[in-house]
C-alpha cells in the first residue's frame, strides 16, 4: 500500500511539474525571463496555477480510483474462492452419513414416545377400586 502511495505522489508531482513548465508559470529552467511584466502576469499566472493544481488533483484521484478498482477485482476473486471452499466444507459436513442418520431418526421417531408407567401407579385413577 505504501508503494501505491509513493507511486501516486510521484506521478502527481511529475504531472504538476510538467503542467507548470508547459504553461509558463515556472520559468526557471531556460533562464530567459518571461515576456510579460509582473502586473499583467499576476492574474493569468494565478489562474494557470489554479488550473494546474486542479488538473493534478483530478489525475491523482483518477489514479487512486483505478488502483482501488484493481485491488477490488483481486479481492472479490479471493472472497468468492473462500466462500466456495466454505460452502463445500459445510455441504460435506451436512451430507455426512452420521448427520443424515440422526436427521432420519429425529423425523421418524419424533412422535413415538416410550410408554409411560403412570397407569400402573395406585393414585393414577381415583375411581379405581383395584378389582380386576
Amino acid at each position: 500500500m505504501k508503494v501505491a502511495g509513493y507511486a501516486a505522489a510521484f506521478v502527481g508531482g511529475v504531472i504538476v511539474c510538467y503542467l507548470l513548465l508547459s504553461l509558463g508559470v515556472v520559468d526557471k529552467l531556460d533562464g530567459i525571463p518571461g515576456t510579460q511584466e509582473e502586473p499583467a502576469l499576476s492574474l493569468p499566472t494565478y489562474l494557470s496555477f489554479v488550473s494546474v493544481m486542479m488538473t493534478a488533483v483530478t489525475v491523482v484521484l483518477a489514479a487512486v480510483a483505478i488502483f482501488i478498482g484493481i485491488v477490488a477485482a483481486f479481492t472479490f476473486r479471493e472472497l468468492s474462492e473462500k466462500a466456495e471452499m466454505a460452502a463445500q466444507k459445510r455441504a460435506d459436513e451436512a451430507l455426512s452419513d452420521d448427520v443424515i442418520k440422526a436427521r432420519i431418526d429425529e423425523i421418524a421417531f419424533r412422535n413415538k414416545r416410550p410408554p409411560t408407567m403412570d397407569e400402573l401407579e395406585e393414585g393414577f385413577d381415583p375411581t379405581d377400586t383395584g378389582e380386576r
